[in-house]
């Protein structure tokens, strides 16, 4: 998969309200016509979270807000084929030392029953990255996920991640690259990974509306 996410600040009374848009690039497995795995690339959906919240003088990190999945999918495999709305929630410590908190959200299916099943899935990603010298930082942020297929019958995908991050200077622009190598303990037993390897590019630029 190939995410574009930019992360976009907006000043509103005494806090922020943070937008950020996600744009997929991705493959998925499928059954094709002989019964083997073949793969089929496109857009995915697009997802738009937008929290408001704050850092207080203290460290501690907070917001609130709503998250929207949106059927942009160009290929059914790649999507969930219905709009999803929920809630979304952000708890975090910064200090001298790193950063750590986790980031939740859910969603709820908003298709017509007949249909199709509505979805009912969510994701709780933690972050943890701690400070070196030098600009270094070591680290992860984990997606754990589920689908509540049935109240009793949950599908999870849990990883443990671990990386390194190292914060440069592009001119007057700080890049952040981040790499980070990821272990499932566990995954649904019929299509889940086991492992994975992912990269991240992060400048930060001042935004013209502030």
């Amino acid at each position: 998969a190939l995410i574009f996410l930019p992360t976009l600040p907006f000043k509103v009374g005494s806090g922020n309200l943070t937008v950020r848009p996600s744009f997929p690039f991705a493959g998925a497995p499928v059954l094709d016509p002989s019964g083997g795995w073949d793969k089929e690339r496109g857009f995915g959906d697009m997802v738009i979270l937008a929290l408001w919240g704050r850092a207080e003088k203290s460290g501690l990190l907070w917001g609130f807000g709503a998250t929207s999945i949106f059927p942009t999918a160009s290929k059914e495999s790649l999507g969930a084929d219905q709009w999803q709305l929920g809630p979304a929630a952000l708890a975090g410590y910064l200090s001298g030392k790193g950063v750590f908190g986790a980031l939740w959200q859910h969603w709820w299916g908003l298709n017509d029953p007949d249909v199709g099943e509505k979805a009912n899935t969510g994701t709780l990603q933690l972050f943890y990255w701690f400070s070196l010298a030098g600009g270094w930082q070591i680290g992860g942020s984990p997606i754990t996920t589920a689908n509540y297929v049935t109240a009793s019958d949950i599908d999870f995908s849990v990883p443990l991640n671990f990386g390194v991050a190292k914060t440069l200077m592009a001119g007057s622009t700080p890049i952040k690259a981040t790499v980070q190598a990821q272990y499932f303990v566990t995954q649904p037993d019929l299509l889940g990974p086991s492992w994975g390897v992912f990269f991240q590019i992060t400048p930060v630029v001042k935004v013209p509306w502030s």
